[in-house]
């Protein structure tokens, strides 16, 4: 599996289009920004959030 900083990565690249829900939409923008405002530190996520991120990312990639 990997990193969470990859998943997001490449969650980002699923923004807006019709891959994503819009709620899930809405949530991988606000974890992008939260993630690059820190400088890429996956630190600055919750466990809730990057468990979301996770499950996400294995609807999608894996």
């Amino acid at each position: 599996m990997p990193s969470i900083g990859t998943m997001i990565e490449q969650l980002d690249g699923l923004r807006d289009t019709d891959a994503l829900t819009d709620w899930e939409n809405e949530f991988v923008t606000s974890v992008v920004a939260r993630y690059q405002a820190a400088n890429k530190d996956t630190r600055a996520l919750s466990a809730k959030q990057v468990e979301k991120i996770e499950n996400i990312w294995r609807e999608h990639f894996a």
